[in-house]
């Protein structure tokens, strides 16, 4: 089994553990080794460890076997999960992210974080994507050649592709530069090329506006869902070729060639973790509508506004024709936003930047002395475990969570040192209505699909602290411990009780108003169970999603912050 499949096969034999489908964390188990098992369930037969405060188990090494046959990832789930409705699909995922890690691995390069630039740390988050989710090195959609040519490994800038869209038939940020998003992405002979195209096409510039494309959302989407509006020259054609820049982790955003502080989030008609990679204008608006919310808090909290810095993605640019449109995913197949980072995080020469996400990658024997500067790895953890727990409460005081996993997450670090958090995407931005109103701040207000489930205005305050203890702890922080846990040999239980610790610092020290802190302090603290984050029995009940939400369900796990 090479690496690329034992990566698939670990998160797929972990969530089969946690989640607990089709018995199988019902098995049987005898001793292997020194700290090792050979468990059987289902006719199946893996070798297990302990598996630490959140499950029993946990996938060790080596082949997992059915008779005498070694399996890959989606050879096993076809064999547990025969009768399930989407099996066929889920188990294609689990193939294509197999291809397509071999690809990101074996493809790896440039992974020193360094001042100035978010690459790298773009590229380690990456070769790991969303920790412990067995379909997340799986872009849907994709070939391993066209991920090999469109992915954040890919070592040239990728050429950008440009259209010119009626200006009425679109909707706009309220960034002042929404309207003029070529002039912030293009250097002065780019920029001149592509007022010479405009200028040869003979479309009135008052009339239409343009947007940048990306080349392979160009060739095969583009011109099957926006058939009508080519042929009726709504939308029409400018160039290829013009402005250029870096795929990251996410694969729909690019930074700039140079990089500089704007990068550009562009849809794509590809579907990872069985959602797709869409842009729809309420979800631009609704970020717009998060980012305010953020903004305010850290004007009126010093502490926040200490440790958070929040990224300017105000500016973008939309299809939405109609009113219909609002609500309706193919106006996100068209549309274009500019991100841009704050001062202090890439133009710092002392300062490194880079995803907490790439903490998570198992590249620590890489990057490690570049962002530890000689400094012991569980000291790091710890400072980085407080940052983060201290600015996530900071905000639950309000009633608010920013989405706190770790590919929206920036951190800075300096001289081996946890500094400040970055924070992006904040079309997630999630709320308790009856907390915000307590600590006299306004709700945003956001624009959901009527009758359509949502995760943004919560009905509880235990939901909203759920996403924390999910999102922000099992599949961020963890995520990080368990990735210098192997590198380092540090014991899970000791990474644990570092999180444990900075929770109740931050309890401790950010004076919350008592009806947050009792609700907190027994949730984190002291119920016997957490809320878990269940992600492949959704997606074998009812597929991948045809829109932009990923499928996923709730179930618990120990609380591993209690003590015994």
């Amino acid at each position: 089994m090479d690496l690329p499949t034992e990566e698939v096969m670990r998160d797929l034999v972990d969530t089969l553990f946690q989640e607990n489908l089709f018995g199988f964390a019902d098995g049987e188990v005898e001793p292997a080794g020194p700290g090792q098992w050979r468990y059987r369930a289902a006719g199946v037969e893996v070798q297990v460890r302990p598996g630490g405060r959140l499950q029993e188990y946990r996938y060790s090494q080596g082949p997992v076997r059915h008779d005498e046959t070694e399996l890959t990832p989606d050879e096993l789930l076809r064999l547990l999960a025969s009768d399930s409705a989407h099996t066929d699909l889920v188990a294609a995922d689990l193939h294509t992210a197999v291809e397509h890690a071999r690809v990101t691995l074996h493809a790896r390069h440039d992974l020193l974080p360094r001042s100035g630039s978010l690459l790298a740390g773009e590229r380690l988050a990456a070769t790991r994507n969303r920790p412990f989710h067995p379909t997340a090195r799986a872009a849907s959609g994709w070939t391993a050649s066209e991920l090999a040519a469109y992915g954040p490994m890919r070592p040239s800038p990728l050429a950008l592709t440009w259209v010119a869209v009626r200006t009425e038939m679109l909707r706009h940020g309220s960034g002042e530069d929404s309207r003029r998003i070529a002039e912030l992405l293009l250097d002065e002979q780019d920029a001149g090329q592509l007022a010479d195209v405009l200028r040869k096409s003979g479309l009135p510039s008052d009339e239409f506006t343009v947007l940048p494309v990306h080349p392979w959302q160009f060739e095969h989407v583009l011109p099957r869902e926006f058939v009508d509006e080519f042929t009726a020259g709504t939308v029409r054609v400018l160039g290829k070729g013009i402005g250029q820049g870096h795929p990251t982790a996410s694969l729909r955003t690019i930074t700039t060639a140079p990089e500089s502080a704007r990068h550009l989030k562009l849809p794509l008609g590809i579907a990872t973790l069985g959602a797709a990679r869409l842009l729809p204008p309420r979800y631009l608006d609704n970020g717009e509508r998060g980012e305010r919310l953020l903004r305010t808090l850290l004007d009126r909290d010093p502490g926040l506004r200490a440790r958070v810095l929040v990224c300017d993605e105000r500016t973008w640019v939309g299809w939405q024709a109609t009113a219909e449109d609002e609500f309706a995913d193919r106006p996100g197949q068209l549309a274009a936003q500019v991100r841009e980072y704050p001062g202090g995080v890439l133009d710092d020469p002392e300062t490194i930047a880079l995803p907490m996400a790439a903490l998570a990658a198992h590249e620590w024997r890489v990057f490690g002395p570049v962002i530890l500067c000689g400094r012991r790895p569980l000291d790091f953890f710890t400072e980085l475990a407080e940052l983060f727990l201290a600015s996530m409460l900071g905000f639950l005081r309000y009633g608010v969570l920013p989405e706190p996993h770790g590919q929206n997450v920036v951190l800075t670090v300096r001289e081996g040192r946890p500094e400040r958090l970055v924070l992006r995407d904040h079309d997630t931005v999630r709320l308790y209505p009856e907390w915000l109103t307590a600590a006299g701040v306004a709700n945003p207000g956001y624009r959901v699909r009527p009758g359509a489930p949502q995760s943004l205005s919560l009905e509880t305050a235990q939901r909203l602290v759920g996403y924390l203890q999910t999102l922000g702890v099992q599949v961020n922080l963890y995520a990080i411990a368990d990735a210098i846990g192997r590198q380092y040999g540090i014991a899970e239980d000791t990474l644990w009780d570092s999180i444990r610790t900075a929770t109740i610092s931050a309890l401790d020290t950010l004076d919350l108003p008592a009806h947050v802190s009792t609700v907190l302090r027994r949730q984190l603290l002291e119920e016997t169970r957490w809320p878990s984050r269940q992600v492949l029995g959704p997606l074998l009940r009812s597929g991948p999603s045809s829109g932009v939400s990923m499928p996923a369900g709730t179930g618990s796990v120990p609380n591993p912050l209690r003590r015994p």
